[in-house]
């Protein structure tokens, strides 16, 4: 009985401390005072399930019947677009979360449960929709609900006043701010609001113009936030689009910012990455036969610039980049115009004022873009157009080779894009061909006629439909006239 009674004891006290963390916690949710102290684990137990004061979750993990911690899953009326739910009492769960020990029971708070993602550890208010001149447009007012179970909060809009979420606000990175003086609702506040709509697996989400009749966003064009956050803990690889190009990007592999950071300096748990086409007489140094050029531009969270004025952005691991040359650009089609042009990618170098060459990139005649992997990103980068007699196959290298060869797809396993090279010894019809483990083919990526070189084809990991393919092995097999060769890579998402 008196065992009985010290367990009871405990229970209570464990609850009381973890609605003070959870309390204490939300009052602490602000971005400018993001703890740097907090680290990411993967625990796995019992779910233990307390109703008495309001639902209140607990993971066992070494199964003696106690919390061991507390999981914060946010509001109860939070549901998440992966399709993930709230465990049962008794459920056995693998958790990955951020960990709070400072309450007297430390708290997780949850981003994957059974491998199913619960919240971004760093939300990404790019949310692939920076153009909104193609939404339905609608004017709702109703109540604020408002998540602060992280550190970033999460807008809602109670339409019908039954106290849950009918539709999901988005205003953009926290340090937003519209120049109407227009600021964010506070929880509870009635308000109107003017938006794009559309319509997501969970909810209907509402990408604000107007809030109370101030302009908070222009309808038309990009947003004025064009990038996404990266965080430091991430576990997923990150792409980052040209908002008015696709097939111009970045791409942030796991880890990549664990350490470096401006001046040797570690980098704070997230940075906001943007990168843009720019028009090559707005270029620094004013360079002539210029193709195209692109910009990159790294913020704290804060807002404020943290690269430029003779800092690049250095990394622990490389960054990959794709840079597509578009019709209208000065160079055209020039990639695929071999034996006439040498394409030359360069960025420029702020501490000498010059454009360095780039030696490393790998040309795509058939994409006509630009893949470069590096650790340092350069504030511009820009392709430049030198007249040549000839020119190296594909711009990797101006020696014809001397045999047939097919090189292992990089990297490997992959996620969603990588890069196969391969070799001409002769003038050839050559086919590259995806297949899965069933021999059924999926994608055909270059089918025709090539004179000896050196190329380099980028597989989206998409079908011939423009369908994404599933995790699991691919066999891809390039053909050259008599010749054959086949390897096998993984794609892993």
């Amino acid at each position: 009985m008196k065992r009985e009674i010290r367990v009871f004891a405990l229970i209570i006290v464990l609850l009381m401390s973890s609605l003070l963390a959870i309390d204490g916690f939300a009052q602490r949710n602000n971005y400018r005072a993001w703890p740097d102290t907090l680290e990411t684990i993967m625990i796995e137990g019992t779910v233990l399930f307390d109703t008495t004061h309001q639902n209140i979750y607990f993971l066992d993990v070494d199964g003696d019947s106690i919390a061991d911690y507390n999981l914060a899953f946010g509001p109860e009326w939070y549901v998440p677009e992966s399709g993930a739910v709230r465990p049962e009492n008794g459920d056995y769960v693998t958790i990955y979360g951020s960990l709070n020990e400072r309450p007297v029971l430390p708290l997780v708070i949850v981003f994957e449960i059974n491998g199913l993602l619960w919240r971004e550890p760093v939300e990404n208010w790019w949310t692939h929709q920076q153009w909104c001149d193609s939404l339905e447009v609608v004017i709702l007012t109703g109540t604020v609900l408002v998540d602060t179970t992280y550190y970033y909060t999460k807008y809602y809009l109670d339409v019908d006043d039954d106290q849950s979420p009918d539709y999901f606000l988005h205003f953009g990175p926290p340090w937003y701010e519209p120049e109407s003086g227009a600021t964010r609702p506070e929880a509870g506040e009635t308000v109107t609001i003017e938006a794009g709509i559309k319509i997501g697996t969970s909810w209907v989400h509402l990408f604000v113009f107007k809030l109370n009749d101030l302009v908070w966003r222009d309808p038309s064009g990009p947003a004025p936030w064009t990038g996404a956050w990266v965080g430091k803990n991430s576990q997923h690889h990150k792409r980052i689009h040209c908002p008015d190009d696709s097939g111009s990007w970045v791409e942030f592999p796991p880890g990549a910012m664990k350490d470096g950071g401006p001046h040797g300096n570690q980098f704070q748990d997230s940075l906001f990455c943007e990168m843009g086409r720019v028009y090559p007489d707005s270029l620094p140094g004013q360079p002539d036969s210029v193709c195209a050029g692109w910009h990159f531009h790294f913020s704290n969270p804060d807002g404020k610039q943290m690269f430029g004025k003779g800092d690049s952005a250095k990394f622990m691991k490389r960054l990959r980049i794709n840079l597509r040359i578009q019709d209208s650009d000065s160079c055209g089609n020039l990639l695929a115009k071999l034996n006439s042009t040498d394409l030359t990618l360069k960025f420029w170098d702020e501490n000498t004022a010059q454009w360095i060459e780039l030696e490393s990139a790998a040309y795509d005649e058939d994409g006509q873009s630009i893949s470069l992997e590096v650790e340092t990103v350069a504030t511009y980068y820009a392709v430049f157009r030198t007249e040549s007699a000839t020119t190296g196959i594909a711009g990797i290298d101006d020696n014809l080779p001397v045999v047939f060869e097919m090189g292992q797809n990089y990297p490997n396993p992959f996620n969603p894009t990588t890069t196969i090279a391969f070799q001409l010894n002769t003038t050839a019809q050559i086919r590259l061909t995806i297949f899965n483990m069933l021999g059924q083919e999926v994608r055909t990526l270059v089918n025709e006629l090539k004179p000896a070189g050196t190329y380099a084809a980028i597989w989206d990991g998409m079908d011939n439909n423009g369908n994404m393919l599933p995790t699991g092995f691919y066999v891809y097999k390039l053909d050259a006239g008599n010749q054959s060769q086949i390897k096998r890579m993984l794609l892993m998402k």
